[in-house]
């Protein structure tokens, strides 16, 4: 196995994380928005495994919206005056776009860019 192709391997299963982190609710809701993020996720990281062309734009695109929005409601979800700083809050969040942030810096390396268009 090449490096490229370990590098592919680990962004298809470890992109699933960064989407997910998140303090949870235990509600039929979250359930359904867990298992919906769980089948994205691995429908894209059946994609990159199989190298498809397309699937390298939309991880970019998932991980690049997830730092995106993570951004916009950073402060608007984590600082209430009546509660004061929600720190699990903060702290997957800040966690979540380090992930992203990796994930993106390995998808786009050089070499995992000629894989996919080999």
């Amino acid at each position: 196995m090449t490096r490229s192709s370990r590098f592919i391997t680990y962004i298809a299963f470890a992109q699933f994380v960064p989407l997910v982190l998140f303090p949870w609710d235990l509600s039929a809701r979250s359930v359904v928005i867990f298992v919906i993020l769980l089948l994205l996720s691995a429908f894209l990281g059946w994609a990159l495994i199989q190298r498809k062309a397309w699937s390298r734009t939309l991880t970019i695109f998932v991980q690049g919206l997830n730092i995106v929005v993570r951004i916009i409601t950073l402060f608007g979800n984590v600082y209430k005056p009546e509660s004061g700083l929600n720190v699990a809050l903060l702290l997957t969040y800040l966690f979540s776009m380090v992930l992203s942030a990796v994930v993106l810096g390995y998808i786009d390396r050089p070499e995992v860019q000629l894989a996919f268009e080999a």
